[in-house]
C-alpha cells in the first residue's frame, strides 16, 4: 500500500510537470462581454504604448496558446475584433507573413506599425483579470522593410471607475520572441 501511495505521488508530479500552462499558470479562462474584454485589451494596451496618431495597432486574429511558445491558438472573435475597432484599439487585423527571421513580418497595410495578440482572459484573485500581450512591429507590405523586433508582457487588471479596468502588476515575459 505504502509504494502504491509513492507510485502515485510520482506520476502525479510527472503530470504536473509535463502540463503546459505557462501563461494559464492552472487559472481558468473566463468569459465576459466583447466590449468588457475589449476595455481590459485597451487598457493592456495603453500600458504597453503611448498611443498618439502616428501608433497603429493591428490585432493578430488568434490567441496566443495558454501554454508556451507562439503555435496555436484558438480564433479571436469577431465580436472582440469589432468592439476592438469600434473603441480605435486596433485599425485591423493581420495574420503577420514571415520571410525571414532578419526582417520584421509583412502586414497589408500603408503604414508599418505593432501587430498584437492577446491571450484569453485568465481569472485571478478576487475581481483580478490577467492577459498577456505580444507585441510585434511589422512592415508594410508596400513600404520599407523593417528590423525585428517584438516583446510580450504579461497584465493584471482590476475594474476601475465608469467600466475602466486598470493594470495593477505587469511584466514582461521572459524567453519571448526578443
Amino acid at each position: 500500500m505504502r509504494w502504491t501511495a509513492i507510485l502515485l505521488a510520482v506520476l502525479a508530479c510527472q503530470r504536473a510537470a509535463t502540463v503546459d500552462d505557462a501563461r494559464s499558470e492552472g487559472k481558468p479562462v473566463i468569459a465576459l462581454p466583447a466590449t468588457t474584454q475589449a476595455r481590459i485589451f485597451e487598457a493592456a494596451a495603453r500600458a504597453a504604448f503611448d498611443f498618439g496618431p502616428g501608433l497603429v495597432l493591428l490585432l493578430d486574429p488568434t490567441y496566443l496558446p495558454a501554454g508556451s511558445g507562439y503555435e496555436g491558438g484558438s480564433p479571436v472573435p469577431d465580436s472582440l475584433r469589432d468592439a476592438l475597432m469600434a473603441a480605435g484599439v486596433v485599425s485591423g487585423t493581420c495574420s503577420p507573413k514571415r520571410e525571414t527571421d532578419q526582417r520584421a513580418p509583412i502586414c497589408t497595410a500603408d503604414r508599418s506599425g505593432y501587430v498584437l495578440r492577446a491571450s484569453e482572459l485568465f481569472g485571478g484573485d478576487g475581481d483580478t483579470v490577467q492577459i498577456y500581450l505580444a507585441s510585434e512591429v511589422y512592415a508594410a507590405s508596400k513600404g520599407p522593410g523593417q528590423q525585428p523586433f517584438a516583446f510580450e508582457m504579461a497584465y493584471k487588471l482590476v475594474p476601475g471607475n465608469g467600466g475602466r479596468w486598470r493594470v495593477v502588476a505587469e511584466g514582461r515575459v521572459r524567453g519571448s520572441k526578443q
